[in-house]
Protein backbone atom coordinates (compact mmCIF):
# COMPACT_ATOMS: atom_id res chain seq x y z
CA UNK A 1 0.00 0.00 0.00
CA UNK A 2 2.86 2.36 0.81
CA UNK A 3 4.37 1.71 -2.62
CA UNK A 4 1.13 2.46 -4.42
CA UNK A 5 0.47 5.63 -2.50
CA UNK A 6 4.01 6.84 -3.28
CA UNK A 7 3.55 6.30 -6.99
CA UNK A 8 0.28 8.22 -6.99
CA UNK A 9 1.86 11.05 -5.02
CA UNK A 10 4.75 11.31 -7.51
CA UNK A 11 2.29 11.33 -10.43
CA UNK A 12 0.29 14.12 -8.87
CA UNK A 13 3.34 16.26 -8.22
CA UNK A 14 5.04 15.65 -11.62
CA UNK A 15 4.61 18.80 -13.93
CA UNK A 16 6.54 17.55 -16.96
CA UNK A 17 4.48 17.76 -20.27
CA UNK A 18 1.96 20.29 -18.95
CA UNK A 19 2.93 22.99 -21.46
CA UNK A 20 2.50 20.67 -24.40
CA UNK A 21 -0.86 19.59 -23.11
CA UNK A 22 -2.03 23.16 -22.55
CA UNK A 23 -0.77 24.17 -25.99
CA UNK A 24 -2.66 21.30 -27.58
CA UNK A 25 -5.88 22.39 -25.89
CA UNK A 26 -5.35 26.09 -26.81
CA UNK A 27 -4.81 25.31 -30.50
CA UNK A 28 -8.48 24.46 -30.86
CA UNK A 29 -9.80 28.02 -30.28
CA UNK A 30 -6.79 29.55 -32.11
CA UNK A 31 -7.45 27.46 -35.20
CA UNK A 32 -11.14 28.29 -34.96
CA UNK A 33 -10.36 32.02 -34.78
CA UNK A 34 -7.97 31.86 -37.74
CA UNK A 35 -10.47 29.91 -39.83
CA UNK A 36 -13.24 32.32 -38.99
CA UNK A 37 -10.98 35.26 -39.88
CA UNK A 38 -10.17 33.74 -43.28
CA UNK A 39 -13.84 33.07 -43.99
CA UNK A 40 -14.82 36.56 -42.85
CA UNK A 41 -12.15 38.17 -45.01
CA UNK A 42 -13.26 36.17 -48.06
CA UNK A 43 -16.90 37.07 -47.45
CA UNK A 44 -16.13 40.78 -47.00
CA UNK A 45 -13.94 40.99 -50.11
CA UNK A 46 -16.42 39.12 -52.28
CA UNK A 47 -19.38 41.16 -51.04
CA UNK A 48 -17.50 44.40 -51.70
CA UNK A 49 -16.57 43.30 -55.23
CA UNK A 50 -20.09 42.21 -56.11
CA UNK A 51 -21.63 45.38 -54.64
CA UNK A 52 -19.15 47.55 -56.56
CA UNK A 53 -19.97 45.68 -59.77
CA UNK A 54 -23.68 46.34 -59.23
CA UNK A 55 -23.01 50.06 -58.62
CA UNK A 56 -20.86 50.31 -61.75
CA UNK A 57 -23.44 48.47 -63.83
CA UNK A 58 -26.33 50.82 -63.06
CA UNK A 59 -24.12 53.88 -63.59
CA UNK A 60 -22.98 52.60 -66.97
CA UNK A 61 -26.55 51.92 -68.05
CA UNK A 62 -27.74 55.34 -66.79
CA UNK A 63 -25.55 57.41 -69.12
CA UNK A 64 -27.53 60.01 -71.09
CA UNK A 65 -26.37 58.73 -74.49
CA UNK A 66 -27.40 55.11 -73.79
CA UNK A 67 -30.45 53.98 -75.76
CA UNK A 68 -33.40 53.23 -73.46
CA UNK A 69 -33.98 49.84 -75.10
CA UNK A 70 -30.39 48.80 -74.36
CA UNK A 71 -30.08 49.91 -70.74
CA UNK A 72 -30.90 46.56 -69.09
CA UNK A 73 -28.68 44.60 -71.46
CA UNK A 74 -25.87 47.07 -70.89
CA UNK A 75 -26.25 46.84 -67.12
CA UNK A 76 -26.11 43.03 -67.06
CA UNK A 77 -23.15 42.86 -69.43
CA UNK A 78 -21.25 45.51 -67.46
CA UNK A 79 -22.01 43.75 -64.16
CA UNK A 80 -20.65 40.42 -65.36
CA UNK A 81 -17.59 42.03 -66.93
CA UNK A 82 -16.54 43.46 -63.54
CA UNK A 83 -16.42 40.02 -61.88
CA UNK A 84 -13.94 37.17 -62.09
CA UNK A 85 -15.18 33.72 -63.22
CA UNK A 86 -15.14 32.56 -59.58
CA UNK A 87 -17.18 35.56 -58.49
CA UNK A 88 -19.68 35.13 -61.36
CA UNK A 89 -20.26 31.54 -60.19
CA UNK A 90 -21.34 32.90 -56.78
CA UNK A 91 -24.21 34.95 -58.29
CA UNK A 92 -27.54 33.12 -58.16
CA UNK A 93 -29.75 35.96 -59.45
CA UNK A 94 -28.87 39.29 -61.12
CA UNK A 95 -32.00 41.29 -61.81
CA UNK A 96 -31.94 44.75 -63.49
CA UNK A 97 -35.14 46.78 -63.87
CA UNK A 98 -36.26 50.29 -64.87
CA UNK A 99 -38.71 52.45 -62.96
CA UNK A 100 -42.11 52.90 -64.61
CA UNK A 101 -41.17 56.40 -65.80
CA UNK A 102 -37.73 55.17 -66.98
CA UNK A 103 -35.88 57.76 -64.90
CA UNK A 104 -34.11 55.24 -62.64
CA UNK A 105 -32.45 51.85 -63.02
CA UNK A 106 -32.26 49.26 -60.23
CA UNK A 107 -30.10 46.20 -59.54
CA UNK A 108 -30.95 43.30 -57.20
CA UNK A 109 -28.30 40.63 -56.73
CA UNK A 110 -28.61 37.34 -54.83
CA UNK A 111 -25.28 35.61 -54.25
CA UNK A 112 -23.51 33.09 -52.03
CA UNK A 113 -19.92 32.86 -50.85
CA UNK A 114 -18.34 29.45 -50.07
CA UNK A 115 -16.97 29.10 -46.53
CA UNK A 116 -14.25 26.79 -45.25
CA UNK A 117 -14.08 26.78 -41.46
CA UNK A 118 -17.78 27.51 -41.09
CA UNK A 119 -18.38 24.41 -43.21
CA UNK A 120 -17.33 22.33 -40.20
CA UNK A 121 -20.31 23.76 -38.36
CA UNK A 122 -22.65 22.84 -41.22
CA UNK A 123 -22.66 26.32 -42.81
CA UNK A 124 -20.89 25.78 -46.12
CA UNK A 125 -22.03 29.04 -47.74
CA UNK A 126 -22.83 32.60 -46.74
CA UNK A 127 -25.81 34.11 -48.57
CA UNK A 128 -26.15 37.85 -49.12
CA UNK A 129 -28.01 40.39 -51.24
CA UNK A 130 -26.67 43.47 -53.06
CA UNK A 131 -28.78 46.36 -54.31
CA UNK A 132 -27.99 49.45 -56.38
CA UNK A 133 -29.94 52.24 -58.05
CA UNK A 134 -29.00 55.18 -60.28
CA UNK A 135 -30.84 58.17 -61.68
CA UNK A 136 -30.70 58.11 -65.45
CA UNK A 137 -28.79 61.10 -66.79
CA UNK A 138 -30.90 63.53 -68.76
CA UNK A 139 -29.44 64.24 -72.22
CA UNK A 140 -28.83 67.99 -72.10
CA UNK A 141 -29.77 70.10 -75.09
CA UNK A 142 -26.71 72.26 -75.75
CA UNK A 143 -25.97 75.04 -78.19
CA UNK A 144 -22.55 76.27 -79.24
CA UNK A 145 -22.38 80.02 -80.00
CA UNK A 146 -19.08 81.04 -81.60
CA UNK A 147 -18.03 84.64 -82.23
CA UNK A 148 -14.96 84.94 -84.45
CA UNK A 149 -12.84 88.07 -83.88
CA UNK A 150 -10.58 88.25 -86.93
CA UNK A 151 -7.84 90.80 -87.54
CA UNK A 152 -8.48 91.85 -91.16
CA UNK A 153 -5.44 94.04 -91.73
CA UNK A 154 -3.06 93.43 -94.66
CA UNK A 155 -0.94 90.75 -92.97
CA UNK A 156 -3.94 88.57 -92.08
CA UNK A 157 -4.92 87.28 -95.52
CA UNK A 158 -4.13 83.65 -94.58
CA UNK A 159 -6.59 83.72 -91.67
CA UNK A 160 -9.38 85.37 -93.67
CA UNK A 161 -8.84 82.81 -96.46
CA UNK A 162 -8.99 79.95 -93.92
CA UNK A 163 -12.37 81.18 -92.62
CA UNK A 164 -13.66 81.53 -96.18
CA UNK A 165 -12.51 78.02 -97.08
CA UNK A 166 -14.19 76.48 -94.00
CA UNK A 167 -17.42 78.50 -94.00
CA UNK A 168 -19.73 76.18 -95.94
CA UNK A 169 -18.84 73.05 -93.95
CA UNK A 170 -17.87 74.54 -90.59
CA UNK A 171 -20.79 73.04 -88.64
CA UNK A 172 -20.49 69.56 -90.19
CA UNK A 173 -16.71 69.38 -89.83
CA UNK A 174 -16.62 70.84 -86.32
CA UNK A 175 -19.34 68.50 -85.04
CA UNK A 176 -17.56 65.57 -86.72
CA UNK A 177 -14.43 66.40 -84.70
CA UNK A 178 -16.47 66.77 -81.52
CA UNK A 179 -18.31 63.48 -82.05
CA UNK A 180 -14.98 61.71 -81.75
CA UNK A 181 -15.17 62.68 -78.07
CA UNK A 182 -18.96 62.24 -77.81
CA UNK A 183 -19.37 65.99 -77.54
CA UNK A 184 -21.48 67.05 -80.54
CA UNK A 185 -23.94 69.91 -80.03
CA UNK A 186 -27.66 70.02 -80.78
CA UNK A 187 -27.36 73.46 -82.38
CA UNK A 188 -24.58 75.78 -83.51
CA UNK A 189 -24.41 79.45 -84.41
CA UNK A 190 -21.53 81.59 -85.61
CA UNK A 191 -20.96 85.33 -85.80
CA UNK A 192 -18.00 87.02 -87.47
CA UNK A 193 -16.36 90.35 -86.54
CA UNK A 194 -13.53 91.67 -88.72
CA UNK A 195 -11.48 94.33 -86.94
CA UNK A 196 -8.76 96.79 -87.88
CA UNK A 197 -7.91 100.02 -86.06
CA UNK A 198 -9.89 103.03 -84.86
CA UNK A 199 -6.84 105.19 -84.14
CA UNK A 200 -3.72 103.80 -85.71
CA UNK A 201 -2.63 106.35 -88.29
CA UNK A 202 -0.23 109.05 -87.12
CA UNK A 203 -1.89 112.21 -88.42
CA UNK A 204 -0.30 115.63 -88.94
CA UNK A 205 -0.42 117.89 -85.92
CA UNK A 206 -3.01 120.62 -85.67
CA UNK A 207 -0.49 123.17 -86.99
CA UNK A 208 -2.26 124.67 -90.03
CA UNK A 209 1.07 125.53 -91.68
CA UNK A 210 2.06 121.88 -91.85
CA UNK A 211 1.64 120.22 -95.21
CA UNK A 212 -1.22 117.73 -95.62
CA UNK A 213 -0.38 114.05 -95.12
CA UNK A 214 -1.31 111.46 -97.72
CA UNK A 215 -2.84 108.32 -96.16
CA UNK A 216 -4.49 105.22 -97.53
CA UNK A 217 -8.00 104.90 -96.16
CA UNK A 218 -9.45 101.63 -97.27
CA UNK A 219 -8.62 101.55 -100.98
CA UNK A 220 -8.49 105.34 -101.43
CA UNK A 221 -5.53 107.68 -100.98
CA UNK A 222 -6.53 110.93 -99.25
CA UNK A 223 -4.56 114.10 -98.64
CA UNK A 224 -5.44 115.09 -95.10
CA UNK A 225 -5.73 118.64 -93.89
CA UNK A 226 -6.60 119.62 -90.34
CA UNK A 227 -9.24 121.94 -91.75
CA UNK A 228 -11.29 118.97 -92.90
CA UNK A 229 -14.42 118.66 -90.72
CA UNK A 230 -14.02 114.87 -90.35
CA UNK A 231 -10.23 115.05 -90.04
CA UNK A 232 -10.00 112.67 -87.06
CA UNK A 233 -12.13 110.04 -88.79
CA UNK A 234 -9.01 109.27 -90.82
CA UNK A 235 -7.04 108.40 -87.72
CA UNK A 236 -8.29 104.85 -88.17
CA UNK A 237 -8.89 102.29 -90.89
CA UNK A 238 -11.94 102.18 -93.06
CA UNK A 239 -13.93 100.27 -91.90
CA UNK A 240 -12.44 99.78 -88.39
CA UNK A 241 -14.90 97.00 -87.58
CA UNK A 242 -17.31 95.00 -89.72
CA UNK A 243 -19.62 92.47 -88.08
CA UNK A 244 -22.34 90.03 -89.01
CA UNK A 245 -25.43 88.75 -87.18
CA UNK A 246 -25.44 85.24 -85.77
CA UNK A 247 -25.83 82.59 -88.46
CA UNK A 248 -27.58 79.36 -87.48
CA UNK A 249 -25.67 76.49 -89.06
CA UNK A 250 -26.14 74.60 -91.29
CA UNK A 251 -29.32 76.36 -92.47
CA UNK A 252 -27.49 79.71 -92.86
CA UNK A 253 -24.33 78.28 -94.42
CA UNK A 254 -24.77 80.24 -97.64
CA UNK A 255 -25.38 83.57 -95.89
CA UNK A 256 -22.36 82.93 -93.65
CA UNK A 257 -20.11 82.23 -96.61
CA UNK A 258 -21.44 85.23 -98.54
CA UNK A 259 -20.52 87.54 -95.66
CA UNK A 260 -16.96 86.27 -95.19
CA UNK A 261 -16.29 85.99 -98.95
CA UNK A 262 -16.99 89.71 -99.34
CA UNK A 263 -14.27 90.71 -96.85
CA UNK A 264 -10.97 92.05 -98.23
CA UNK A 265 -7.88 92.49 -96.07
CA UNK A 266 -6.44 96.01 -95.95
CA UNK A 267 -5.25 98.62 -93.52
CA UNK A 268 -2.81 98.19 -90.71
CA UNK A 269 0.78 99.04 -91.47
CA UNK A 270 0.83 100.74 -88.09
CA UNK A 271 0.62 98.84 -84.85
CA UNK A 272 -1.22 97.80 -82.66
CA UNK A 273 -4.91 97.23 -83.64
CA UNK A 274 -8.34 97.61 -82.04
CA UNK A 275 -8.63 94.01 -80.87
CA UNK A 276 -10.19 94.77 -77.49
CA UNK A 277 -12.99 96.70 -79.20
CA UNK A 278 -13.70 93.49 -81.13
CA UNK A 279 -13.80 91.42 -77.93
CA UNK A 280 -16.16 94.01 -76.43
CA UNK A 281 -18.49 93.77 -79.44
CA UNK A 282 -18.33 89.97 -79.15
CA UNK A 283 -19.36 90.11 -75.49
CA UNK A 284 -22.33 92.27 -76.49
CA UNK A 285 -23.53 89.57 -78.90
CA UNK A 286 -27.13 88.35 -78.57
CA UNK A 287 -26.09 85.04 -77.01
CA UNK A 288 -28.61 82.25 -76.64
CA UNK A 289 -29.89 81.64 -73.11
CA UNK A 290 -30.93 78.60 -71.12
CA UNK A 291 -34.64 78.04 -71.68
CA UNK A 292 -34.64 79.31 -75.27
CA UNK A 293 -36.52 77.12 -77.75
CA UNK A 294 -34.19 76.32 -80.61
CA UNK A 295 -34.29 74.35 -83.85
CA UNK A 296 -31.73 71.56 -83.77
CA UNK A 297 -29.62 70.42 -86.74
CA UNK A 298 -32.37 67.93 -87.70
CA UNK A 299 -35.11 70.56 -87.67
CA UNK A 300 -36.69 69.57 -84.35
CA UNK A 301 -37.73 72.00 -81.62
CA UNK A 302 -35.93 71.71 -78.30
CA UNK A 303 -35.50 73.75 -75.13
CA UNK A 304 -31.92 74.70 -74.29
CA UNK A 305 -30.45 73.30 -71.10
CA UNK A 306 -26.94 74.72 -71.61
CA UNK A 307 -25.25 77.36 -73.74
CA UNK A 308 -21.54 77.41 -74.60
CA UNK A 309 -20.47 80.95 -75.60
CA UNK A 310 -17.02 80.96 -77.22
CA UNK A 311 -15.07 83.99 -78.46
CA UNK A 312 -12.20 83.11 -80.80
CA UNK A 313 -9.50 85.67 -81.68
CA UNK A 314 -7.03 85.53 -84.57
CA UNK A 315 -4.38 88.27 -84.72
CA UNK A 316 -0.68 88.87 -85.31
CA UNK A 317 -0.53 92.22 -83.51
CA UNK A 318 -0.95 93.71 -80.06
CA UNK A 319 -4.06 95.56 -78.90
CA UNK A 320 -4.59 99.19 -77.90
CA UNK A 321 -5.67 99.77 -74.34
CA UNK A 322 -9.30 100.75 -73.73
CA UNK A 323 -9.60 104.52 -74.08
CA UNK A 324 -6.50 104.94 -76.30
CA UNK A 325 -6.36 108.69 -77.03
CA UNK A 326 -6.21 108.55 -80.85
CA UNK A 327 -9.06 106.04 -80.94
CA UNK A 328 -11.21 108.35 -78.82
CA UNK A 329 -10.69 111.16 -81.33
CA UNK A 330 -12.25 109.06 -84.08
CA UNK A 331 -15.93 110.14 -84.30
CA UNK A 332 -16.89 106.57 -85.15
CA UNK A 333 -15.42 105.19 -81.92
CA UNK A 334 -18.09 103.54 -79.71
CA UNK A 335 -19.41 105.70 -76.84
CA UNK A 336 -18.47 104.94 -73.23
CA UNK A 337 -21.88 103.35 -72.70
CA UNK A 338 -20.90 100.77 -75.31
CA UNK A 339 -17.10 100.44 -75.03
CA UNK A 340 -15.56 100.56 -71.52
CA UNK A 341 -12.66 102.96 -71.05
CA UNK A 342 -10.76 100.84 -68.51
CA UNK A 343 -9.54 97.26 -68.26
CA UNK A 344 -11.51 96.82 -65.04
CA UNK A 345 -14.80 97.76 -66.68
CA UNK A 346 -14.04 95.56 -69.68
CA UNK A 347 -13.35 92.64 -67.34
CA UNK A 348 -16.61 93.47 -65.56
CA UNK A 349 -18.50 92.62 -68.74
CA UNK A 350 -16.73 89.27 -69.03
CA UNK A 351 -17.70 88.41 -65.44
CA UNK A 352 -21.30 89.60 -65.75
CA UNK A 353 -23.76 86.65 -65.95
CA UNK A 354 -26.38 88.97 -67.43
CA UNK A 355 -24.02 89.67 -70.32
CA UNK A 356 -22.55 86.22 -71.00
CA UNK A 357 -23.22 82.75 -69.53
CA UNK A 358 -20.58 82.06 -66.88
CA UNK A 359 -20.79 78.27 -66.76
CA UNK A 360 -19.23 77.46 -70.11
CA UNK A 361 -17.76 80.71 -71.48
CA UNK A 362 -14.40 80.61 -73.24
CA UNK A 363 -12.02 83.01 -74.95
CA UNK A 364 -9.71 81.14 -77.33
CA UNK A 365 -6.70 83.02 -78.74
CA UNK A 366 -4.66 82.15 -81.83
CA UNK A 367 -1.47 84.19 -81.88
CA UNK A 368 0.93 85.55 -79.27
CA UNK A 369 -0.91 87.19 -76.34
CA UNK A 370 2.41 88.15 -74.74
CA UNK A 371 3.32 90.53 -77.56
CA UNK A 372 3.79 94.10 -76.30
CA UNK A 373 3.89 96.94 -78.81
CA UNK A 374 3.82 100.72 -78.67
CA UNK A 375 1.13 102.83 -80.28
CA UNK A 376 2.56 104.57 -83.30
CA UNK A 377 5.69 102.38 -82.95
CA UNK A 378 7.01 104.97 -80.51
CA UNK A 379 8.40 103.67 -77.21
CA UNK A 380 7.57 107.00 -75.59
CA UNK A 381 3.90 106.07 -75.86
CA UNK A 382 2.22 103.80 -73.28
CA UNK A 383 2.73 100.08 -74.09
CA UNK A 384 -0.14 98.40 -75.94
CA UNK A 385 -0.27 95.22 -73.86
CA UNK A 386 -3.99 94.61 -74.23
CA UNK A 387 -3.77 90.87 -74.92
CA UNK A 388 -1.40 90.37 -72.02
CA UNK A 389 -4.09 91.86 -69.75
CA UNK A 390 -6.89 89.80 -71.31
CA UNK A 391 -4.76 86.69 -70.84
CA UNK A 392 -5.41 87.00 -67.10
CA UNK A 393 -9.16 86.61 -67.56
CA UNK A 394 -10.81 83.38 -66.37
CA UNK A 395 -11.45 80.83 -69.11
CA UNK A 396 -8.88 82.40 -71.45
CA UNK A 397 -6.74 79.91 -73.33
CA UNK A 398 -4.27 79.93 -76.19
CA UNK A 399 -5.58 77.59 -78.88
CA UNK A 400 -2.29 77.59 -80.76
CA UNK A 401 -0.14 79.77 -82.92
CA UNK A 402 -1.70 81.94 -85.60
CA UNK A 403 -0.49 79.43 -88.17
CA UNK A 404 -2.19 76.62 -86.22
CA UNK A 405 -5.44 78.57 -86.27
CA UNK A 406 -5.11 79.10 -90.02
CA UNK A 407 -4.02 75.68 -91.25
CA UNK A 408 -5.93 73.55 -88.73
CA UNK A 409 -8.87 75.82 -88.01
CA UNK A 410 -11.50 73.14 -87.35
CA UNK A 411 -9.38 70.62 -85.45
CA UNK A 412 -7.67 73.26 -83.31
CA UNK A 413 -10.97 74.93 -82.51
CA UNK A 414 -12.50 71.57 -81.57
CA UNK A 415 -9.50 70.75 -79.41
CA UNK A 416 -9.65 74.11 -77.66
CA UNK A 417 -13.29 73.88 -76.64
CA UNK A 418 -13.45 72.33 -73.18
CA UNK A 419 -16.88 70.96 -72.48
CA UNK A 420 -18.48 70.62 -69.08
CA UNK A 421 -21.11 67.92 -68.95
CA UNK A 422 -24.02 69.51 -67.16
CA UNK A 423 -25.60 66.38 -65.73
CA UNK A 424 -24.05 62.97 -64.95
CA UNK A 425 -25.82 59.83 -63.77
CA UNK A 426 -25.58 59.47 -59.98
CA UNK A 427 -26.09 56.67 -57.50
CA UNK A 428 -29.20 56.87 -55.34
CA UNK A 429 -28.67 56.13 -51.66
Amino acid sequence: MRMKSGILQKFRSDQRGNVALMFAFSMVPIAAAMGAAVDYSNMTNSQTRIQAAADSAVLAAAKPDELAANRLTTAKAYFEAQLSPAERSMVKVSDFTLSSDETKIFAKIDAFIPTYFFGITGRSTHDFKAQAAAAIGKPYVRQLDIVMCIDATDSMDSTVDAVKNNALNLEANLNAELKKKNEAFDAMRVRVIFFRDYGGNILPTSNPKRKPKSVWWGTVEIDLDVAMPDYWKYSGDKVPMNFSPFYTLPSDNTAFKTFVDAEVVYGGGDIPESGLECVNEAMDSPWAKVGDVITDVKGGKKTLDAIHPVIVVWTDQGAHAPGYSNSLKNPDYPPATKMPRTYADLRGKWDNPAKIDQSNKMLVFFGDPDKIQYSGDNTRNPPADGWLKIKQWPNFMVGGTLNDGNTQLVSKLAGAIIFQTSKRPTLIN
